[in-house]
């Protein structure tokens, strides 16, 4: 059997290994449009803030696998003939297939005024780092106020960049905190030296000789050597509609992670599947949910017949001064009940969200023991036998409310 991977990252690498395991004598290629061997894409803002060395982002090699196992790096996938079962690269080469995963990812989100020969950057690949790197002397401007934007500025911190973040939203989080709790964020962050500009965009780049001038919706200028739209990402999704292939929210999957194609399947950012918390069809762009639906695309590559049982969004933002965790829903949608508790003392909050007594969404700030039982207990989506003001004040274990589960 031929198998070929497009995609190298968390869902394209956990098929590979899953399937060097349970179809040994497969033929697999994988390809990458990238020309590095597969890197954990979520620490390149560690290897931005001189964190990390670009030997450690590494995962694996080529060379560690077995010689039925092929990878072409460097080369994009242009065009899937699903009826003569071919991939196209960039090359002209043609590669045929009997099973085909695509595992693209997602792409950065690029404002209009986002363009390199302004020095206007994304942080989505390792050359995006090594060029904002490059191209930073001391100053730097981030635009976007979610969890990307705020691991940018902390990233360029560890670079001793004076950096400012320009968020059009009120406060930090918007999509995730209330005003209190972002309040408590916001103070710690710029406690750390990172500067926040709140409610402005930037609208427009003018490119000097030596700086860039950041111009703000509100008229007003900053003065910088680069600057990193952290706007968030959205599914990569061209591939497979040039090649006839269904795209909703991402490339549409079913509960095998089957596309609309025979024998062409789909994982990670890229494809949409269930988010348990919304209960609806939803790009979750998380590394461990992609590395879930890579193992489940082997299965299913195989021959298996496994369900994938969907997922939930998380993210995690550990700094020196910091820990906030928080998944699933804790805004945006009618019949959410949040309860919440601060400890002005401890610099802690705990949120909780429930859709009547099911507990939907989370969010601990610099309490982070017992997130991880959290998140479980919302994707299993049972009611919460106990007073929820109980578990945000810390009265109850939740290691407790787990173990009849």
């Amino acid at each position: 059997m031929n198998i070929v991977i497009i995609g190298s990252s968390a869902a394209g690498l956990s098929c590979l290994n899953t399937l060097c395991k349970i179809s040994p004598q497969a033929n697999i290629t994988i390809i990458s449009a990238e020309k590095y061997p597969p890197y954990c894409r979520c620490l390149l803002t560690y290897y931005l803030g001189n964190a990390m060395p670009e030997q450690e982002l590494t995962i694996t090699k080529p060379a560690d696998y077995p010689s039925n196992v092929q990878f072409i790096l460097g080369q994009k996938a242009e065009h899937i003939d699903p009826q003569r079962k071919t991939v196209r690269l960039l090359d002209g080469r043609e590669l045929g297939y009997d099973k085909l995963l695509i595992a693209v990812g997602a792409d950065a989100i690029k404002p209009r005024y986002c363009a390199e020969g302004k020095r206007t950057f994304t942080l989505r690949y390792l050359d995006d780092a090594k060029k904002i790197a490059e191209a930073t002397k001391g100053r730097a401007v981030v635009s976007g106020g979610g969890f990307i934007g705020i691991k940018t500025a902390y990233g360029l911190l560890g670079r001793n960049i004076k950096t400012n973040m320009v968020i059009t939203s009120p406060y930090l989080l918007a999509m995730v905190l209330d005003e209190t709790s972002a309040r408590h964020l916001e103070k710690d962050i710029t406690g750390m030296g990172i500067g926040i500009i709140t409610g402005e965009d930037v609208i427009d780049i003018g490119l000097g000789n030596d700086e860039l001038k950041v111009y703000l919706s509100s008229g007003r200028e900053l003065e910088t050597d680069v600057v990193v739209a952290g706007k968030g990402v959205k599914p990569s999704v061209d591939l497979a509609q040039a090649s006839g292939i269904k795209v909703n929210e991402g490339i549409s999957v079913n509960e095998f992670l089957e596309t609309s194609a025979p024998d062409v399947f789909a994982a990670g950012d890229c494809c949409a599947t269930m988010d348990l918390a919304r209960n609806k069809l939803q790009a979750i762009g998380l590394w461990p949910t992609a590395m879930e639906e890579g193992y489940f695309a082997a299965l299913n590559m195989s021959g298996a017949g496994a369900r994938y049982p969907g997922s939930i969004g998380m993210n995690s933002l550990k700094t020196k001064a910091f820990h906030l965790i928080s998944a699933g829903i804790l805004k945006g949608e009618p019949g959410l009940t949040v309860y919440e508790k601060h400890i002005p003392s401890r610099k802690q909050f705990r949120k909780i969200a429930f859709r009547g007594d099911v507990p939907v969404g989370m969010a601990f700030y610099n309490c982070p023991e017992e997130a991880g039982l959290f998140v479980s207990l919302i994707k299993k989506a049972l009611p919460l036998m106990v007073n929820p003001e109980k578990v945000v004040n810390g009265d109850v274990s939740i290691s407790d409310i787990m173990k009849p589960l």
